[in-house]
């Protein structure tokens, strides 16, 4: 090998490119194009010789400039392979080859993994708040759960929506900009009015109003204007709440027993809400004190990614070129924050030795199978494919990192 590591000099282009020349080894870049010259003429079919019958010699005219330039990649490869092991260099994507001049010189420039020196945990975000489960709330979210057997009703054409009912509501509607443009319209659109699904202040725009009557509603958000036409009311008629009711939700024996279920899961739904809420709040803040310069390829690698996962959804599946061009700028953005979060918390994993461990594996072995009503050994069999468990020991070391991060390293602000 003519490219001895320790006489190599890299050359950093920015902070994750670089570059280097290699020489190319004319021996054993020789060798191998015999080697392929020869595989080439046992299935070559050269007019006036019988197919794979072709002497190498001749073999050469049609096909020595290419094999030479596929044997000369492999060669450079293997070298740069070998000297970026030595160098313990992490090279990401394709690296791209240039030959330079007559004399066997070429140029490879390649993306490394970005090196994170100096680590900033010192995060400080908005303190989250948690939402008690009153009484209220459970009634609200029993009578959400009512709703899904009511009765309906057909309005009289001369009765109004009021504040006190729940009703289905088909409305045509269109959606105008500050301008006047159409943004959007449906016709026939079903939407469940004063079952907390809607916003408030969409559902006031409805109050008072009957069949026939038009509506408009003004979106502060995102400045646009809703107006419509009503075409039917129906009003829902919820069934009693009583000990035979609930047998639709389970095996419940009583309406307290129903009301307990409710409030368990209404706390376990605000639990994870609230952690979710925390730790996304905990990633922003370390990736904006944290800036990292990312390899192009890498992003675009990514993006390209989610860009083939989104067009297979119906909706997407017909998406243009100006509208791929549009979505690709969004999932760039995803891509940077999502990679650099993730090398992020790698070199945490790495600086604090959080690792999981087999008792971490039989927590959540336990956990799920209690709360799941099912055997640890059944669990265990959804995991044990090598996938299956890389995903579970990458989750649960997120999780572990997230937790470590929240009780060492977070403070709040009001």
């Amino acid at each position: 090998m003519e490219n001895a590591s320790s006489e190599i000099a890299i050359k950093d282009e920015t902070s994750v490119k670089k570059s280097i020349n290699l020489k190319l080894d004319e021996k054993r870049t020789g060798e191998l194009l015999q080697k392929k010259l020869e595989t080439v003429a046992k299935k070559a079919n050269i007019k006036g010789f019988r197919p794979g019958k072709a002497p190498v010699s001749v073999i050469k005219k049609y096909y020595e400039a290419e094999l030479f330039e596929e044997a000369a990649a492999e060669i450079l490869d293997e070298d740069f392979k070998k000297i970026m092991t030595e160098k313990g260099i992490r090279v990401i994507g394709t690296p791209m080859l240039e030959k330079q001049g007559e004399g066997g010189e070429y140029l490879i420039s390649f993306d490394i993994i970005p090196e994170i020196k100096d680590l900033n945990l010192d995060i400080k975000v908005k303190k989250i708040a948690k939402r008690d489960i009153t009484e209220e709330i459970i009634g609200d979210e029993i009578n959400f759960l009512l709703e899904r057997l009511a009765e309906v009703q057909q309005l009289e054409d001369w009765a109004v929506i009021n504040a006190d009912d729940k009703y289905f509501v088909k409305i045509n509607y269109i959606t105008v900009d500050e301008t006047g443009k159409e943004i959007d319209s449906a016709k026939d659109y079903s939407i469940s009015l004063n079952s907390g699904i809607i916003e408030k202040t969409f559902e006031a725009s409805f109050a008072g109003k009957k069949k026939g009557d038009n509506f408009e509603y003004f979106d502060k958000e995102r400045n646009v204007t809703v107006k419509g036409f009503i075409k039917e009311i129906e009003r829902k008629i919820l069934p009693e709440l009583n000990a035979e009711t609930v047998k639709n939700f389970g095996d419940f024996k009583d309406v307290e027993e129903f009301k307990r279920y409710v409030e368990k899961n209404l706390n376990e739904y605000e639990e994870k809400r609230y952690r979710d809420a925390l730790r996304a709040a905990v990633s922003d803040e370390l990736v904006n004190l944290n800036p990292i310069e990312l390899p192009d390829s890498l992003v675009e690698e990514d993006a390209q990614s989610r860009l083939k996962e989104l067009k297979k959804e119906d909706k997407y599946k017909n998406m243009d070129e100006k509208k791929s061009a549009e979505f690709m700028g969004i999932l760039r953005i995803m891509a940077k924050r999502d990679i650099a979060l993730y090398l992020l918390l790698a070199e945490i994993e790495k600086r604090e030795n959080i690792a999981i461990e087999d008792a971490d594996l039989d927590e959540f072995y336990k956990n799920t199978a209690l709360a799941s009503n099912m055997k640890e050994d059944e669990v265990k069999g959804f995991y044990s494919s090598k996938e299956a468990q890389d995903n579970l020991k990458h989750a649960l070391l997120e999780d572990k990192t997230f937790d470590f991060l929240i009780k060492n390293k977070v403070s709040y602000i009001e």
